[in-house]
């Protein structure tokens, strides 16, 4: 059992229960002091540093999608649109829970879901919590994401509303597209994409790879060769959305309320991106462009790539949430939470520019890609106090969710040229470099499935004339992940060669019944012991927790506790073509205590300081531990996973000075240091010559930072005369967060090494020769910044704000010190939004209008890497294009 220097207090969150166990102490209490105005707030009520966002904060900024609206809170930004960093931690270090459970992840490479799927239209509100307390999840690094359901409306409800966008990079410009199926725009595939029977037979477990050479081509031939393989242009169309929301209440009784609120949500996106790629080189980026193809004596190093790309992304968006809920008199409330979230990407892209393999030939590449993501969830949850027993409450839950990616058809077509005006073709039998890439097809997917359940208790005391609340509590999770990929390419069959004028043919032809389908070409299965395709993972957690918040003195609390987590991670991985000798097993059992601590000091009125101390881990995740070669579909890089990382340990520490003015208005300052043994890093690494990025236990790090957020409310009509001013109000918020971090290579790595030979074994060595010591955390921005500034008039319930979003820059790829290649540096774009919204009674109905014009300033994306010689390379540089959009809703 691993124990993080037993400390017998802990850090809690006392909002449970919290009005039943107030009214407790104001009973037995013989005497009650007001000091200062007490301002409801629910950050000032709990123990723990926070920050809050509700269902106003979204209508005010306009976000669509949870992850959207988390960027603007305090000290976080997103990775990939998506992905929460909390800070300066990535996903890894972070725990997101809806209603209390956390949520299944279609994602490959991450066990956490992605937040841009879930719609803040869903939702009542969200606490981020960044101090750890002992009722939640010991993996809490960076902090803990809380997503709030809606409970028993207390009013009858029902709206439908219709919105239209345009991004000016994108809609009505020629983009690319590709037939797929008849329903593609609905986000669900008709058909079209189902993996052949006798492929399936062949290659997908049913027979275990044994077939009969002669069906050889009739499995080629049952491959589709027309809705997935031929890219054309065509004019974008704007995007647009539909939503749907209704619920009501009924009182069966005195004592018995029945409610319900159900949410639906369709829509349909398009984003052309150009841009540029230059990626694999090493020392320096002197050759990085296309155009030198036409210089004599042309170098470039080898496995590097650069060249130019553009693709359009159409990405359907199906989501639906219902909640049902029994209120029994004052102190029980039952309620059934039941998400389906659906994103589909169907994505055409056309790259062409010059590979290292042969500096002498252009390459011409299209990838056709289609992801199914989708995520479900059931919860069944519970409060309940019980006055009879000294107002005990208790807070139940048990969910259970599944969630898939499926990435069907997936194919790459690459072709060459060996001068600059000749013409583009395959190179079956005539370039053996380029052979096994030309044309190549991948089925993938991924299952992943949850079971949450736990059950918290708290009784609020009197010890002393003191106010205490005694929590104490059980929680159970069960992961369990499976995923497969299948890759195939095109070879030379048994005829010996191609026909020329398939060579020079679209893909369509090159891979018809007429050609793969005939001994010209045989669909190839790509398996050997390193290229594990099979995946299964799985993580079961026991927990249980106590601890115990009470007042010190009339202006002194202390929040104090610890859990104990006891959790087994198992992955398990082989390869199909050899699923005996290939098989490895990684198994992380370990045991925690872990405490935490808060003080809350209220020296004066409004004014609270707090101070903080906890422990807490990070797990590696599944993808993470698997030794399989896999390819980022976001990035086109290779990754493969280290079976031999550990569990990451974490030391936090915490202070924050708060002010409140009024309810939602306050200043806070704050500072935070953590230290961490065994983070979890990416590094770069080599698979057959081929650069790759792999996972490493760095020996330590450092991070710590300062926070400042101001918010407040100003009643224009205190500041100037006439009737206009009177309703309106100006809203000013802003935030900011410095931060740096320091990864330490003093002493070892432990990597591991793939052999053709045997099973994969670890390799020891020192963190010198893997990580630069005293660089900055992968994905740890120096500076994050927000601001809000709006103009409100309560008449018309209109609102207009100015929004700016901006992150530092930050490594997204950290140095390969054996190639030399330096870090792949990303500069988010600052975005500049602005959102208005008003609500209209005309045309004999209750409205709503809104419009958002996001990326003012038209800022682009930009990861590139700078030499020692002072050249640079564009790793991944693409445009952006403004958005602007117009919604409206219905009430009735």
């Amino acid at each position: 059992m691993t124990v993080f220097k037993k400390v017998a207090l802990g850090a809690l969150m006392g909002t449970t229960a919290l009005v039943a166990s107030q009214a407790a102490h104001a009973q037995a209490a013989d005497e009650i002091v007001v000091r200062g105005s007490r301002i409801p707030d629910e950050k000032r009520a709990t123990s723990e540093i926070s920050a809050v966002l509700d269902e106003e904060a979204f209508v005010r900024t306009g976000d669509s999608d949870i992850a959207s609206a988390l960027s603007r809170v305090t000290g976080l930004s997103l990775s990939e649109g998506k992905f929460v960093i909390v800070r300066g931690l990535n996903e890894r270090y972070s725990s997101v829970t809806i209603d209390g459970s956390p949520l299944p992840s279609p994602e490959p490479l991450r066990r956490v879901p992605p937040l841009d799927i879930i719609p803040t239209s869903i939702l009542s509100g969200s606490l981020v919590q960044k101090t750890f307390s002992p009722q939640f999840s010991g993996e809490f690094g960076g902090g803990l994401v809380e997503l709030r359901t809606k409970s028993v409306p207390d009013e009858n409800y029902f709206q439908i509303g219709l919105s239209v966008g345009l991004d000016t990079a994108t809609t009505g410009q020629d983009g690319l597209t590709y037939d797929g199926g008849s329903t593609d725009f609905l986000g669900f595939d008709d058909g079209a994409r189902d993996i052949p029977q006798p492929l399936a037979d062949a290659f997908f477990g049913r027979n275990g790879l044994n077939f009969d050479p002669a069906q050889q081509n009739v499995i080629d031939a049952s491959l589709d060769s027309k809705q997935t393989t031929v890219i054309f242009e065509d004019t974008i169309p704007p995007a647009y959305g539909v939503s749907l929301a209704l619920g009501g209440y009924r009182d069966l009784s005195d004592d018995i309320t029945v409610g319900a609120n159900i949410a639906l949500g369709f829509d349909n996106d398009f984003q052309t991106r150009e841009g540029r790629r230059e990626q694999g080189f090493t020392t320096t980026a002197a050759n990085s462009s296309t155009r030198a193809f036409e210089d004599a004596g042309l170098s470039i190093p080898n496995t590097a790539f650069s060249g130019d790309f553009i693709s359009t992304s159409q990405t359907v968006g199906l989501n639906g949430a219902a909640t049902f809920g029994v209120e029994i008199g004052d102190n029980h409330e039952i309620k059934s939470t039941n998400l389906i979230l659906r994103s589909t990407l169907k994505d055409a892209r056309i790259t062409r520019g010059i590979d290292g393999d042969d500096e002498s030939l252009e390459v011409f590449q299209e990838n056709f890609e289609f992801f199914e993501r989708q995520v479900w969830q059931t919860q069944l949850r519970g409060e309940h106090v019980f006055p009879e027993l000294a107002d005990l409450g208790v807070t139940w839950r048990g969910a259970y969710g599944r969630a898939f990616r499926d990435a069907p058809y997936q194919r790459q077509f690459r072709r060459i040229r060996d001068s600059i005006n000749g013409e583009f073709f395959f190179p079956f039998g005539v370039n053996e470099d380029f052979d096994n890439d030309a044309a190549t097809i991948t089925f993938s997917e991924v299952e992943d499935e949850n079971i949450d359940a736990g059950i918290d208790f708290v009784l609020p005391l009197t010890i002393a004339q003191q106010a205490a609340d005694v929590k104490f509590g059980y929680a159970y999770t069960d992961k369990e992940r499976t995923s497969s990929v299948r890759e195939f390419f095109y070879e030379v069959g048994s005829l010996g060669s191609v026909p020329a004028q398939a060579l020079f043919a679209r893909p369509d032809v090159l891979v018809s019944p007429g050609v793969a389908g005939s001994d010209a070409l045989d669909l190839t299965f790509t398996t050997n012991p390193i290229a594990l395709d099979n995946a299964d993972s799985s993580l079961r957690v026991h927990a249980g927790y106590g601890q115990v918040d009470f007042e010190l003195g009339p202006y002194l609390r202390l929040a104090a506790g610890v859990r104990y987590e006891s959790g087994e991670q198992v992955t398990e991985a082989f390869a199909t073509g050899t699923p005996v000798s290939s098989f490895t097993r990684t198994v992380i059992d370990e045991d925690y205590i872990l405490p935490a601590a808060t003080v809350t000091w209220n020296p004066i009125g409004d004014l609270q300081v707090r101070a903080g101390f906890s422990q807490t881990i990070t797990r590696p995740q599944f993808r993470e531990l698997t030794p399989a070669t896999f390819l980022d579909d976001d990035t086109d890089q290779l990754i493969i996973g280290n079976p031999f990382l550990l569990n990451t340990e974490i030391n936090n520490f915490d202070i924050r000075t708060e002010y409140y003015l009024a309810r939602g208005q306050f200043i806070t300052l704050g500072a935070f240091y953590k230290d961490i043994t065994n983070p979890i890093e990416v590094t770069s690494t080599q698979i057959g010559g081929a650069e790759a990025q792999t996972y490493v236990n760095a020996p330590s790090a450092e991070l710590y930072g300062l926070e400042f957020e101001y918010e407040q409310n100003f009643v224009l009509g205190d500041w100037f005369e006439g009737d206009f001013w009177q309703s309106r109000d100006l809203i000013f918020k802003a935030n900011y967060t410095w931060s740096q971090s320091d990864v330490s290579s003093d002493g070892d790595v432990i990597t591991a090494n793939p052999s053709l030979a045997g099973p994969i074994t670890p390799t020891v060595t020192p963190g010198a020769g893997f990580i630069v010591d005293g660089r900055s955390l992968q994905g740890q921005s120096d500076h994050l910044f927000n601001l809000q500034l709006g103009l409100e008039n309560a008449d018309t319930n209109s609102k207009a704000t100015l929004l700016v979003n901006w992150a530092s820059s930050r490594i997204r790829q950290t140095a390969n010190i054996i190639t030399g290649a330096p870090d792949v540096v990303e500069r988010p774009p600052v975005l500049v939004d602005f959102v208005w919204s008003r609500d209209l009674e005309t045309f004999g109905g209750d409205w709503e209008i809104r419009m958002a014009v996001r990326n003012i300033l038209g800022e682009d994306y930009e990861a590139t890497q700078t030499f020692a010689d002072g050249t640079s390379a564009d790793f991944d540089v693409y445009s952006l294009g403004r958005e602007i959009s117009v919604g409206l809703t219905k009430r009735f």
